[in-house]
């Protein structure tokens, strides 16, 4: 089974680095959908959009509890990376094929050196879609978007495997499930508490 994923991860990689350099449009918007800072700072901006929308109370207490939820969710998945990148390092599809980091990987992005698998960057995507999702599902989709957007153009740009893609977005979603679900309803009133404080001091 395990030869079977790396198969299909290495022939999908292939098959999209063939597509490199052969239009500059699309490499463009995979450099610019690649970067660690134009969908992670949209994401944010996003978020804070989130947090002071609302036509009355009910709403905006909604919207600044999938903001609370998301970003609760993108530390804790963050923290699982860490744990999961200490015990286990997977290498990344450059490594693997090193003939592909000249004209696929340095043309988009660059080599990373954390480990692989799962994807920091779809972890850290997919927890922000899915811990808004928890209270406000119109915003969950559209942050859908840059979540799948964001790992595909690494796997473009053969930085991640298919399969990274997939566990980070499990990860993500699960925590998300988990800090929506359980987390927040047993530490609702320090949550109160805290958003309370912030609506006092007019940041919220």
């Amino acid at each position: 089974m395990l030869e079977l994923i790396i198969q299909v991860d290495q022939s999908i990689v292939l098959w999209l680095s063939h597509l490199v350099g052969k239009s500059a449009i699309l490499d463009r918007i995979m450099i610019l959908l690649a970067s660690d800072y134009f969908v992670p700072v949209a994401i944010s901006l996003i978020l804070l959009y989130i947090w002071f929308m609302g036509r009355d109370f009910a709403e905006r207490d909604r919207n600044q509890k999938a903001a609370v939820c998301a970003a609760i969710t993108i530390g804790i998945g963050m923290g699982f990376i860490l744990v999961t990148n200490s015990i286990w390092r997977h290498p990344h599809p450059f490594q693997d094929m090193p003939q592909l980091i000249d004209p696929v990987t340095n043309h988009i992005f660059y080599p990373i050196h954390d480990p692989s698998f799962p994807s920091s960057t779809s972890a850290l995507t997919f927890a922000a879609a899915a811990g808004v999702w928890q209270f406000n599902r119109k915003w969950g989709l559209i942050l859908l978007v840059p979540a799948i957007l964001m790992p595909l153009a690494k796997v473009y740009a053969a930085v991640y495997y298919p399969s990274d893609i997939i566990g980070g977005a499990i990860l993500g979603i699960l925590t998300a499930y988990f800090i929506g679900k359980i987390f927040m309803p047993v530490v609702h009133l320090p949550i109160a508490i805290l958003m309370w404080l912030l609506r006092t001091l007019c940041l919220g």
